[in-house]
């Protein structure tokens, strides 16, 4: 493990949030690693969440308000460019850290990895019950698309990188800028994941607190199929075989807006046709297509609170 004190950079995207956004800046501003600074980036006219921000006075504090509003992916970039840390860590405005996020992120990157992606456990809640999220953390070992989507288990929960628990290199960033997506969170990672020297590691503390929210656009909760479908096809030549398929078959195939049969047929398709499902896939697969999604959900509860308890 390796220690410093190179300057972080913690960037915040917010709009018309206040109380929330407020929430995640005293988190970044109480982590326990010192050489820290906070940008927030407001994304638009919004005098409340500048009002409030404005008066922590904390002079690590940056707070930009733009003009207009550009999306949270290059309010993003536009916080890395302010930014003078050489390392960024982003925190979702409706989420929060525990205070020893930064410091044991920054101890635990591994030698000899040039552009490490620093992630952690968190403690995702939802409207069905809090879990501690990913179950299996990612090594310097893993192909990035490969973790991100190729499971070795039938439920979701397994892998984990939601931005809020990310810190990176500058140098990554400035190298693959936050793209402009619909999923942008994912094709981020899949992007660095093709950067030689890159690689995305999990420590195992429990350090950041996710919320997640129903109407909020991603990945595992897009009700557009042909979006989902679409921007997968886009990541294919970034991705492994097998991470496509799975990507199909498990990502976009286990939620509400693929249950058709007709979509369906056409995930199990494009899977057998341009990728390499595991067989976890087409078991995960088959399971979706059978099982009620509320079912399947209990079923996942019982299984990892019988697990949790033992």
């Amino acid at each position: 493990m390796t220690s410093s004190n190179e300057l972080v950079t913690v960037v915040i995207p917010t709009r018309n949030r206040p109380d929330l956004v407020t929430r995640a800046v005293r988190s970044a501003l109480a982590q326990s690693y010192p050489a820290l600074e906070v940008v927030v980036v407001i994304d638009g006219p919004d005098p409340e969440t500048a009002s409030q921000l404005h008066a922590l006075s904390d002079p690590r504090l940056t707070v930009l308000e733009l003009e207009q509003n550009h999306g949270a992916a290059e309010a993003r970039n536009i916080g890395v460019r302010h930014g003078r840390g050489a390392w960024i860590a982003f925190l979702d405005d409706d989420d929060h850290w525990m205070p020893e996020k930064i410091e044991v992120q920054m101890a635990a990157r591994p030698a000899g990895v040039r552009y490490p992606i620093m992630s952690c456990r968190c403690q995702v809640i939802t409207a069905r019950g809090t879990f501690a999220w990913p179950r299996r953390l990612a090594t310097p070992q893993d192909e990035v698309g490969d973790y991100l989507f190729v499971r070795h288990g039938l439920f979701k929960g397994e892998t984990f990188a939601p931005t809020t628990t990310l810190l990176a290199p500058r140098a990554l960033l400035e190298r693959v800028p936050i793209p402009v997506s619909a999923f942008d969170d994912w094709e981020w990672l899949i992007l660095c994941g093709g950067v030689e020297g890159c690689a995305l590691i999990t420590v195992p503390e429990v350090l950041a607190v996710h919320y997640t929210e129903n109407n909020r656009v991603t990945l595992s909760t897009c009700r557009n199929i042909d979006l989902a479908i679409n921007w997968a096809a886009a990541m294919r030549r970034h991705l492994s075989p097998r991470a496509y398929a799975c990507l199909l078959l498990q990502a976009t195939g286990g939620e509400q807006a693929a249950r058709t049969a007709g979509v369906r047929w056409r995930l199990l398709n494009t899977a057998l046709r341009d990728g390499a499902p595991t067989p976890m896939a087409l078991a995960t697969f088959t399971m979706h297509s059978l099982m009620p999604v509320g079912l399947r959900r209990r079923l996942r509860q019982a299984i990892f609170s019988a697990s949790d308890a033992a």
